[in-house]
């Protein structure tokens, strides 16, 4: 076998590979950026006929404070408690009674009424 013919098979070897491994890196790519797909809902859907767990999106606006981590969100059909980790801030803070729109997930145990769990908050001005 000859230098040239040899070289050109190692070469086409170490192609192979880096386009495999580029092709592999594109997909674990594009698994990471998948987003959750949050529903808009309404206050009183969320109330009367949500899943556990289910990815929510609202509108309205957070009204008082309850306790600890515990808000009341108003919507345009109802009130709803809403869970609010500093994580979920924009601001480390929450702005009551401006425009708002939640993303979350619904805890709804068969002990008590429904809530949201906040992920994201955006405050709409």
């Amino acid at each position: 076998m000859t230098k040239g013919r040899l070289l050109g098979i190692i070469l086409s070897g170490f192609i192979a590979s880096a386009c495999s491994q580029e092709k592999r890196l594109a997909l674990d790519e594009s698994v990471m950026l998948e987003k959750p797909m949050y529903h808009k809902h309404s206050v009183e859907e969320i109330l009367n006929a949500s899943d556990d767990e289910e990815l929510v999106r609202l509108s309205g606006e957070i009204v008082k404070k309850i306790k600890g981590k515990i808000y009341l969100f108003r919507g345009e059909t109802g009130e709803i408690n809403v869970v609010i980790d500093d994580s979920a801030l924009p601001d480390k803070r929450v702005k009551l009674n401006s425009p708002t729109v939640i993303k979350g997930e619904v805890d709804n145990p068969p002990d008590r009424t429904p809530r949201i769990e906040v992920d994201d908050i955006h405050y709409v001005f």
